[in-house]
């Protein structure tokens, strides 16, 4: 039998979790707690998140490509390579998460032997995640006999963007790989500290004792004079100009 040749198809990223509420998600806690004890030591105000300038668009883009690269080694057996296309954000959380569109180029003749060694549990995958109820419609088949005649017997992957990705997916499950198996391996070239915009203001600024905001430099003397032409004394405390008007 002629083997099958070496695909390369657009789909998304398996066993991906999406960022919003996952352990993939960008951690404000750390980089707030590492900026406060250091302003803590410079005897400074503490900030809080909304002092944070984040880039998250370039942290998800950074934990997305290193996914792509530590997953090709964890499906090294059925995946040639992976590459990072974009991540999709949904515009509200309700009915989908994150994803991450990618290329992947197959091993094509070792995914169907995988499949079909494990052909039960496929099964059982096709139904959990395939099978419509009240809420939820499915754009698939549950049934394996319709994937296989879809797929013209799991030769031809390349149907549409979501069947590889599927089908990745549960040789994940089946394998153990899942979102804590490859944390630690992404997370490792991934400094959260590195995406913080406002570095300079969030370690070192000045901020309002009114309304917390950062205080440009710039603006100290002014904002001072015009307190002390207020109040008649110096300032025990700095306020941005919007506070020093509502006096």
């Amino acid at each position: 039998m002629k083997a099958i040749t070496q695909q390369k198809i657009k789909t998304f990223l398996p066993i991906f979790s999406g960022f919003y509420n996952s352990i993939w998600q960008f951690d404000d806690n750390s980089v707030l707690y590492d900026v406060n004890e250091t302003r803590q030591e410079k005897n400074l105000q503490e900030i809080t998140y909304d002092n944070l300038e984040i880039a998250y668009s370039e942290y998800e883009s950074d934990i997305s490509k290193e996914l792509c690269n530590v997953l090709k080694e964890q499906l090294s057996d059925f995946v040639e390579n992976i590459t990072f296309e974009n991540v999709y954000n949904p515009k509200t959380y309700n009915f989908s998460t994150d994803a991450i569109n990618c290329i992947i180029e197959t091993k094509p003749e070792n995914i169907k032997e995988f499949i079909y060694k494990n052909k039960d549990a496929f099964c059982e995958y096709l139904k959990e995640n395939y099978t419509s109820y009240d809420g939820f419609i499915s754009s698939y088949s549950n049934s394996f006999v319709e994937w296989q005649s879809y797929t013209n017997n799991f030769n031809n992957l390349d149907i549409d963007k979501h069947t590889l990705g599927a089908i990745l997916n549960f040789i994940c499950i089946e394998s153990g790989i899942d979102d804590l198996a490859l944390y630690s391996k992404v997370i490792e070239s991934v400094y959260v500290g590195n995406y913080l915009i406002n570095y300079a203001e969030c370690y070192e600024g000045l901020t309002c004792n009114g309304c917390g905001k950062f205080v440009k430099d710039y603006n100290i003397k002014n904002d001072a004079g015009k307190y002390k032409e207020l109040m008649g004394k110096n300032p025990v405390q700095i306020l941005c100009v919007e506070c020093l008007d509502k006096i």
